[in-house]
């Protein structure tokens, strides 16, 4: 009896790990969370990343919107938050719209978390962090290292407003990230050393 016993517990064993295995190394493989956040008027897109080999600071970057009128469009103030470049709600769209059409996975929450002070911030290291709030909650993924300058190239097409795609392209050169941006002016914007 102890045999027969013994046999239907590892029989039983056998049968749970065979019909939990496709399921769970299929999950794991197709493991993607598109990003189903919308944009609106209150919408911040922050990216922030820390090298490897890094020996200074690097401030976030937060896309905020502005109204056509409003005196902070096509401005770039440094906060307490990181670099702050203001674009319009058409471009916050599409900056949405352009991140849920890369293969990032996105944990989304309801919650509209607080943006931290830039220093408190923490990478965890699995590449560039991007944290999205709107009315509709927070959305978090991370670009891999190795696909960072690539995707991140991609979002210049999105960038209208000429003080937002320099400060986005000025952040992708920095020493650590070493993104090329054919054509760049690092001088354009004399008022950011200021």
């Amino acid at each position: 009896m102890f045999r027969l016993n013994c046999a239907a517990r590892i029989s039983l064993l056998l049968l749970v790990i065979l019909a939990t295995a496709p399921w769970t190394s299929s999950q794991v493989a197709g493991q993607r969370h598109p990003l189903t956040l919308t944009a609106d008027k209150d919408s911040v897109v922050r990216f922030f990343f820390v090298p490897a080999l890094n020996n200074y600071f690097h401030v976030p970057l937060l896309f905020r919107v502005a109204e056509e009128n409003d005196p902070r469009s096509n401005t770039a103030p440094l906060l307490d938050v990181g670099r702050n470049p203001y674009i319009s709600l058409s471009e916050m769209r599409g900056l949405f719209a352009a991140l849920s059409a890369e293969p990032l996975s996105w944990d989304e929450s309801p919650k509209v978390e607080e943006l931290e002070i830039s220093k408190t911030i923490r990478n965890d290291g699995r590449g560039m962090d991007i944290k999205i709030l709107s009315s509709g909650g927070t959305a978090k993924s991370a670009i891999p290292p190795k696909q960072m300058c690539e995707t991140l190239a991609k979002l210049d097409a999105v960038l209208r407003t000429p003080r937002a795609l320099w400060e986005f392209q000025f952040f992708r050169q920095q020493p650590g990230f070493d993104c090329p941006v054919p054509n760049f002016d690092p001088r354009a914007y004399h008022d950011r050393y200021h």
